[in-house]
């Protein structure tokens, strides 16, 4: 292993705890959960009141909308799902309380014996059909087979709801919100000061990160417990590392990663960000990403379906610029195809959210169908070339790209 590969890896673990999938069922005791003073959490519309055009711009992202009340018709509509279609993959419309998700696939919360739960069903968007949701690959499964104790509060609420108190079990408010990434706002609403009230601009880069991680790198909690899978007491500019173990690719194919560490499901934006050459150049996700608009895809603070945000940095005259004079010289695809889009090539759609092909890698490496022929993974052509072959597209790769490790996606691995 040369210098550089080592230093990979090392900063790889330096940010990711690696974590066991093996779990035994293990129940904890609500005293001996971190705590948080659900008192202090006084929500979004009392933010607005001085934030206006943040909370506006909010409004517009799908984080506000994460988890919704059921509105089956109207121009309020939530639900997404198809219910005249028959299929035990889908509750009765009457018995749904609450949908989750909305932009791949949307499932749907039921009440059983008093508690809410996440239904074993769900739609997926893309095929518009119901399908199962068994989660058997989430690594709690063991602890939580029977969906009728899958509880939402304990599966999932940590990540789509904010302010969760687990003595009450319940939280301040639905949705993720200002004080999911901002930290409790009580003290700072009554004074507004600063210092009471957490800015992840003002963080170092490192704990920035982590208030994105909390939910977008894919790990579980310490210890052995099944019972919680998100990181229980963690609160914006903590050390989310005391709370929660991110997973790290093993060289194997597992439920989060292809063999070569890209992005096998959705959710796994941290965990494979931490790979990249974007982090090791100190960058994070808010120098791409926006958490106060929905005005483009995924929330980027410009478009990178017309390579806008890309550009940004990699464009003529910039430090990180293209070597070539031109996009297509680059690419060897016409400048307004999808080929010569930067997202398709390095942030290549490898991950499934409710089919495959539809989450976007992080670590930004071209992946080279070499790849594909060596182990199977995905490559970033072959996504779009689905009717040809990785031979076909690595035979391409190596004439237009001739000083390319053909064998890799990046020379340094």
């Amino acid at each position: 292993m040369n210098a550089l590969v080592l230093l990979r890896a090392l900063a790889v673990v330096a940010v990711l705890a690696v974590a066991s999938h093996a779990a035994v069922p293990v129940e904890l005791k609500l005293d001996a959960l971190p705590q948080i003073d659900p008192t202090q959490f006084v929500g979004a519309e009392k933010c607005a009141t001085c934030h206006a055009s943040h909370y506006q711009g909010w409004q517009g992202t799908l984080h506000s909308k994460m988890v919704q009340r059921p509105i089956a018709d109207g121009p309020g509509k939530t639900i997404v799902g198809d219910f005249s279609i028959p299929s035990t993959n889908h509750p009765a419309l009457k018995d749904v309380k609450g949908v989750v998700g909305s932009r791949w696939k949307q499932r749907y919360l039921v009440e059983v014996n008093g508690e809410e739960v996440v239904f074993n069903g769900q739609w997926s968007v893309a095929e518009k059909k119901w399908q199962p949701y068994t989660a058997k690959s989430d690594w709690w499964w063991e602890g939580h087979k029977d969906w009728k104790h899958r509880s939402n509060f304990k599966l999932c609420a940590g990540c789509h709801s904010t302010g969760l108190d687990v003595q009450a079990q319940k939280w301040q408010e639905l949705n993720i919100s200002c004080e999911s990434c901002h930290g409790a706002g009580r003290k700072h609403s009554e004074n507004s000061r600063i210092e009471d009230i957490v800015n992840p601009a003002r963080l170092s880069i490192e704990r920035s990160m982590q208030v994105c991680l909390a939910c977008h790198q894919a790990g579980r909690p310490h210890g052995p417990q099944t019972e919680y899978a998100w990181a229980v007491g963690y609160q914006p500019g903590d050390d989310l590392n005391k709370f929660w173990q991110g997973f790290a690719p093993d060289g194997k194919v597992t439920p989060e990663f292809w063999h070569n560490g890209t992005a096998k499901k959705n959710r796994v934006q941290g965990n494979t960000f931490v790979q990249s050459v974007m982090h090791d150049a100190h960058l994070q996700c808010s120098n791409c990403h926006d958490s106060h608009s929905g005005r483009h895809t995924a929330m980027t603070i410009k478009s990178a379906s017309n390579n806008a945000l890309c550009l940004t940095c990699h464009a003529p005259g910039q430090r990180q610029h293209l070597k070539e004079k031109t996009l297509p010289e680059h690419t060897h695809h016409a400048a307004n195809s999808t080929g010569s889009r930067c997202i398709e090539c390095h942030m290549a759609k490898t991950g499934e959210n409710s089919v495959a092909a539809e989450a976007r890698n992080h670590t930004f490496d071209f992946i080279s169908p070499a790849i594909t022929l060596k182990n199977g993974d995905p490559n970033s052509c072959n996504i779009c070339h689905k009717d040809r072959t990785a031979q076909w597209s690595l035979d391409f790769v190596n004439q237009w790209y001739p000083k390319l490790k053909a064998a890799s996606q990046r020379p340094d691995k």
